[in-house]
């Protein structure tokens, strides 16, 4: 608006205020009152009111005149043609600056002349109650931002931006140029009335010109006396170019559905297009409508509206660049092709195709498969090979397509392998399969079934190690094994469980001064160890956990890591065992009662 602001700063304010504000007293439209509070209104981030002026000027300036029902075919063409009118009761008040406390009334006539994919040219005349007219410019901007100029005879009365509510009426500020300063104040408008052109959505497509193959089509699938019906309608119109760019165009029933797929009920513009985002259509199936990063109207993310918002007496035409094909017309790759396509499944890729199992899941299923990360295989000490790497993988399938709803439903799926996984949700929601591995990302359809990425590779059950021959296979926690021997708690750790246990490293006794013994060394070793089997997440939601010791231990994040009673690191979380789970520490825990 700043160009259109520069020129428009003339010494106009003797002429505003006497001749305009003067001549609306009292009855006729002016009093002095208390100021409404001003506030200003934000430029659309769509295009701003510079790039409408850039791209129209000759037509913002009144310098293109288009005739009462007329225009040219480029016109036509480029804009789209509609007579479709409304009429506002009108307000505004000065609230601040030159002319504070005055208010302007009248009654607002817009036509809706010239459309764009970003916005509508509107033009028109606010008629102030002693009969002078004064001319009104703007656009409408495809998100309901409205940019509109209100002028005297001689004089320049400048409305910044406002807003196109549900209803129809407009609200806005405006700035007021004058050369003894600058008035800022609010404005309203409410809808009295609105008159569409009297042609249906059909007769506005078959008068345009941009679209004879959509009428053609609609023709051949007998759809133009449906779309000539009371409605209203919202039809997203492919032009000539967007079918021509198709490889066929399909026939019959095919083409029905695809031409039903670009109609929606209601007469939606895009402001109500995007505040839905997604719109449901004739056919059945949903369209999602949105900006793209350069702040265009996409229709499916890689559709683009070229003309916006041309009504009818029985709907509206939104006008792109592409024909929209319905998401079930669009075959699915497989779910080996999705894995394939995927970086961060690559490990599994590798895996299946070592296993063999590559085929097997390329036929028709369907099946349900967990696809561990490269991350979660990277977790792991080592990948299994040969069988033991193909009962892995089949630990991670399951026969049939079943979503995360319904996996939380069943509670367990027994899988490919034989053995069962188990699926839980926590308190915020996320999905976890035996307990520990958390689905990162649910529900991805594929062709023969779905995938479910998780952050973690499942282990069968007779895969998994007990708690004690985990401690007893890892170098780094070998004092531990030795404490837990010297209290006698092997067997009881080896017991059914299950277990938490927090397992300090051989370097964290090796930071005490000395290591108990006898009931001071149980105690101690028990306060490392909990009832119930509780991932790092679990433990984090929990905030404290009551150990066999009888004292708690208390969890929090801090700067990303998980640190035990304010002070221990967790080194290494989340390790599975069959009895239970353990999570590494590179400190010894000591009971609180044992440290007075």
């Amino acid at each position: 608006m700043k160009t259109l602001i520069k020129r428009l700063m003339v010494p106009v304010l003797c002429l505003i205020l006497t001749n305009l504000f003067v001549a609306c007293q009292n009855d006729d439209g002016f009093q002095p009152q208390q100021a409404q509070e001003f506030v200003e209104f934000e430029e659309s981030k769509i295009i701003s009111f510079d790039a409408i002026e850039e791209m129209t000027q000759n037509i913002i300036e009144g310098e293109l005149t288009v005739e009462e029902g007329k225009a040219s075919t480029t016109s036509s063409k480029t804009f789209g043609i509609s007579r479709e009118k409304r009429v506002f009761d009108f307000s505004a008040e000065v609230s601040t600056g030159a002319g504070a406390g005055a208010i302007i009334t009248g009654e607002l006539k817009l036509n809706f002349t010239l459309y764009h994919a970003s916005f509508t040219i509107v033009r028109g005349n606010l008629t102030l109650p002693d009969g002078t007219k004064a001319r009104a410019r703007g656009a409408i901007v495809s998100d309901g931002k409205v940019y509109l100029i209100i002028n005297p005879p001689g004089r320049d009365l400048i409305f910044g931006i406002g807003r196109v509510g549900d209803n129809g009426d407009i609200e806005g500020s405006f700035r007021l140029f004058t050369s003894g300063g600058v008035g800022r104040g609010i404005w309203n408008a409410v809808l009295t009335e609105v008159t569409f052109p009297d042609k249906t959505i059909v007769e506005l497509a078959v008068e345009d010109g941009r679209f004879t193959t959509l009428v053609g089509a609609l023709q051949a699938t007998d759809l133009v006396g449906a779309l000539s019906g009371d409605g209203p309608f919202t039809v997203f119109a492919p032009t000539d170019e967007a079918f021509a760019a198709l490889d066929e165009i399909p026939s019959g029933d095919t083409l029905k559905d695809i031409l039903l797929y670009h109609v929606a009920s209601g007469r939606l513009n895009t402001a109500e297009l995007l505040a839905q985002e997604i719109v449901t259509t004739l056919q059945g199936e949903d369209v999602k409508v949105s900006l793209n990063s350069d702040n265009e109207i996409v229709i499916n993310d890689t559709v683009k509206l070229l003309s916006a918002n041309i009504g009818g007496s029985n709907g509206i035409l939104q006008v792109i660049d592409a024909v929209l094909l319905p998401p079930s017309f669009q075959p699915l790759p497989s779910i080996v092709e999705i894995a394939v396509n995927t970086p961060d499944l690559s490990t599994l890729v590798g895996a299946l195709q070592a296993a063999d199992l590559v085929d097997a899941l390329s036929g028709d299923g369907p099946f349900t498969v967990f696809a561990p990360t490269n991350a979660a295989f990277d977790a792991l000490d080592a990948i299994p090979s040969g069988d033991a790497l193909k009962e892995v993988l089949l630990y991670h399938v399951a026969s049939g397509k079943f979503t995360a709803e319904d996996l939380l439903e069943k509670q367990t799926v027994t899988t490919l392998q034989g053995d069962e996984v188990t699926i839980q949700a926590d308190e915020e929601g996320n999905v976890f399969l035996n307990e520990t591995i958390k689905v990162a990302i649910a529900d991805i359809p594929a062709s023969n079934g779905i995938i479910h990425v998780i952050e973690g590779v499942l282990l069968p059950p007779a895969d998994l190690q007990s708690i004690v021959e985990i401690a007893v296979n890892t170098p780094e926690l070998s004092t531990l094994v030795g404490a837990l021997q010297a209290a006698d708690l092997v067997d009881a750790l080896s017991g059914d469980g299950p277990f938490t246990v927090f397992a300090p490293t051989n370097a964290a006794f090796d930071a005490l001064d000395a290591i108990p013994s006898g009931d001071a060394l149980k105690e101690v070793l028990l306060y490392h160890v909990a009832s119930g089997k509780f991932n790092a997440d679990d433990l984090l939601t929990k905030e404290t956990v009551t150990t066999l010791q009888g004292e708690q231990v208390t969890i929090e994040m801090f700067d990303g890591e998980v640190i035990l009673n304010e002070s221990i690191r967790v080194a290494l979380a989340n390790v599975e065992a069959s009895n239970g789970i353990v999570h590494v520490i590179e400190g010894v825990l000591i009971p609180p009662s044992l440290l007075h």
